[in-house]
């Protein structure tokens, strides 16, 4: 488990292929019944000491998270071999039910991640002030996260319209930090304003919720977290993403993965991934679910580049808007994992 440093002439002689675990959705064995021997398969026996089982409990009225009962099952898991596991996640930028700690636990418990069902506790891994462990100019780990033993991170593979694709790394790079962190990643997303476009209607002004939007509608960035309520408000196309996006967004998350995997001061980490109920957006949006894709199962794998790489071939590159590989690529190249994976059916 963990991450190992070859010299380059290795690379040289050997192509380097990760193993993926993979647990197929069918109308035969609910995926539930398999996840045990997915995580054994995958080494969860080195998931020892306090570990934290990141994962995204979705935003209020949210219906597409991974549900409490597979939590359940992974949390038994772990303690039978040796964890002592915590459910986890991080508050959000964006004014909504997840912006506090004590509004995550109300929506966490509504979600049914209550501690007494799970068998283990649920921490907002920022606490009550936002705190965190700053490991470089730009990073901070949320202090949970920091002093846990190891890491489970499960994921909900699904789409999303700034970085294209939210798995593994995203769920990493964006979940594991403090606010400070989620705001310079999305620095690069932050919208542009045409007022040559603007109707003066006041919708983004409404839908803002940190004073960002002047009474001149001009956009006030300092104050501006990137949250896209804006964007979505306006129906004459003033106010847009800024060139390139996508990419750059991406690419930070890429960083940012780095920066939190190469400063925990421990080295086990488990990663497994949900394809089922595979929407265009992320967990944090508050729609009705719609799909890219029927079901496909449950990954697990201790690369976290190779699972992300066979969440994208599963689902289907042109399934997602834009590139959906340029986080996986740039984590690669980061030293993160590696592209070319052997799947290892379950």
């Amino acid at each position: 488990m963990g991450f190992f440093l070859f010299p380059i002439s290795y690379f040289t002689c050997v192509a380097i292929m990760s193993e993926v675990y993979f647990c197929a959705a069918n109308e035969y064995v609910p995926l539930l019944e398999k996840l045990e021997v997915l995580l054994e398969r995958a080494g969860v026996h080195h998931l020892t000491g306090i570990v934290a089982l990141k994962m995204h409990m979705g935003e209020l009225k949210n219906k597409s998270f991974v549900k409490p009962f597979y939590i359940k099952k992974l949390v038994e898991v772990m303690k039978q071999h040796g964890g002592d596991p915590f459910v986890t996640d991080t508050t959000t930028i964006y004014k909504e039910a997840r912006y506090t700690a004590m509004d995550y636990y109300r929506t966490a418990f509504a979600h049914g991640f209550l501690p007494s069902y799970l068998g283990c506790p649920v921490i907002i891994a920022d606490g009550l002030k936002d705190d965190g462990v700053r490991v470089n100019e730009h990073v901070e780990i949320a202090k949970s996260i920091y002093e846990s033993d190891a890491m489970l991170l499960v994921s909900h593979a699904t789409g999303h319209c700034a970085s294209s694709f939210g798995g593994a790394l995203k769920n990493l790079a964006m979940g594991c930090v403090t606010k400070k962190t989620k705001k310079y990643q999305h620095e690069v997303t932050r919208p542009v304003r045409n007022p040559d476009l603007c109707a003066a209607c006041d919708k983004c002004r409404a839908v803002c919720k940190h004073h960002a939007i002047g009474e001149d509608h001009d956009l006030i960035l300092e104050n501006c977290v990137s949250c896209g309520s804006c964007i979505a408000a306006c129906t004459t196309g003033a106010i847009k993403p800024p060139e390139g996006m996508s990419e750059n967004l991406q690419k930070r998350i890429a960083d940012v993965a780095h920066a939190v995997l190469r400063n925990l001061p421990y080295s086990t980490f488990l990663f497994v991934t949900f394809l089922i109920e595979i929407t265009p957006f992320c967990d944090c949006a508050e729609f009705e679910p719609e799909y890219l894709s029927p079901d496909i199962g449950v990954l697990a794998s201790s690369d976290i580049v190779a699972i992300d790489r066979a969440t994208i071939d599963l689902i289907g590159a042109d399934k997602f808007e834009g590139d959906p590989t340029i986080q996986v690529r740039e984590a690669h190249n980061l030293g993160l994992g590696e592209l070319e994976y052997t799947l290892v059916q379950i």
